[in-house]
């Protein structure tokens, strides 16, 4: 058998592997289609999550509205719909929010540009 021939021997091999995945992979995702999925909307409709058996979110949909919100708003319902479908998806209680953010530190004391003198170095003594 010649280079050429064995190569494309090989390649049809692939393509066939890859057939034979992608059917798999269409059987399992109609699985899921097909399984029970809880439905989670946001208290405000902006936010939609599916979550199937085991708490595995299938679907994440935004309603029009929700473009109003700015990021940060529109992540926390995101994660707060998100979390309360993961755990009906379990069959467990809700999961509570995440806490607010800490506070940023104060800013540090800035030096004056025209301080010639070290600040901190190994030379204070």
């Amino acid at each position: 058998m010649s280079g050429t021939t064995q190569l494309i021997e090989e390649m049809r091999w692939q393509l066939k592997q890859i057939e034979d995945r992608k059917a798999e992979n269409q059987r399992l995702l109609a699985g899921i289609a097909a399984s029970d999925h809880t439905t989670v909307v946001s208290p405000d409709r902006s936010v939609t999550v599916l979550a199937g058996p085991g708490g595995v979110v299938s679907e994440v949909r935004l309603a029009p509205e929700a473009m109003r919100f700015d990021a940060v708003a529109l992540s926390r319902t995101i994660t707060a719909a998100i979390r309360e479908a993961v755990a009906a998806g379990r069959g467990a209680a809700p999961v509570p929010p995440a806490l607010p953010p800490r506070q940023a530190p104060p800013p540090r004391r800035q030096v004056p540009a025209d301080d010639d003198d070290p600040y901190d170095t190994v030379f204070d003594v």
